[in-house]
Order: structure tokens, then sequence, then C-alpha cells
């Protein structure tokens, strides 16, 4: 059986194999934290949206409801 042959890497192949993972490593950290922001924001505009729902129906209905403070 025969060894398998590597081929070697130059310094500045290694550097540049740094430069280009730590690049993707920045990109796939924005995506995740875009992905986050927007999933929060969208929380949030759903949650005072069924709020402001259950208030109209609340006067529709003629449902005193007490307010919290």
């Amino acid at each position: 059986m025969s060894q398998p042959e590597f081929i070697k890497l130059t310094d500045e192949q290694v550097k540049a194999r740094k430069r280009r993972n730590i690049a993707i490593a920045f990109g796939l950290l924005l995506f995740i934290a875009t992905v986050y922001a927007i999933t929060v924001s969208r929380m949030h505009a759903n949650n005072e949206a069924r709020k402001a729902q259950d208030t109209a129906q609340n006067i529709a209905a003629g449902v005193v409801v007490p307010e919290a403070n």
C-alpha cells in the first residue's frame, strides 16, 4: 500500500485560507443576527396586533376590561 500524497500549502496560502474562513464566519454570524432580529421584530408586531384586535373585540362586545398597571 502506498502512502497518500498530501499537498503542502505555502505560508501565503495558509494565510489566505484563514482570512477566507474568518470572512465566512463573519458572514454566517451576520446572517444569524439578521434572522434573529427579523424574527423578534415580527413577533413583537404580531403581539401588538393581537392586543389591538382583542381590545377592538372587547369594545364591540361591550366588555370592560380593567387596565393592567
